[in-house]
């Protein structure tokens, strides 16, 4: 299931580490590079392990942004490939957010997952404005 979900990754990776420090803090935009990954690195432990599992964040305190952005789907990976196929329409309990968002979709584990990789495929699309805000190239997608 999700068989192209690290296709951003291959992507976004090998940019990211090419990026100077001045790059990944950055902020001609209201974010830095360096935030954003953090944000998708506890967004998919948030919405995985927190959320869809009930159980405690994996992310690795004191560790960079890049270094817990790919710990985490590593993570993640072995939850998609553990999951039976009767688990994918398990309803997860979707905690109410203050800005009145609610999942456009009934949330199942199988919702959950596509939505932690929509959500990364719309923060790396933000990675590419923040660059050219700020100067420089931005990854190639």
């Amino acid at each position: 299931m999700f068989p192209y979900r690290n296709d951003v990754r291959k992507i976004l990776i090998p940019y990211l580490q090419q990026l100077t420090n001045e790059q990944w803090q950055a902020n001609a935009y209201h974010n830095s590079i360096s935030w954003v990954i953090e944000h998708m690195a506890q967004t998919e432990d948030y919405w995985v392990f927190q959320v869809g599992l009930k159980q405690n964040s994996r992310i690795l305190n004191g560790q960079d942004p890049l270094t817990n952005y790919t710990h985490i789907r590593e993570e993640t990976d072995k939850v998609l490939h553990a999951l039976q196929e009767e688990e994918w329409d398990r309803l997860v309990d979707v905690p109410n957010f203050s800005d009145g968002w609610r999942p456009p979709s009934e949330p199942t584990m199988q919702w959950l997952f596509h939505h932690v990789y929509s959500h990364e495929a719309y923060h790396a699309g933000q990675v590419g404005v923040i660059a050219r805000l700020n100067g420089f190239n931005g990854p190639l997608f």
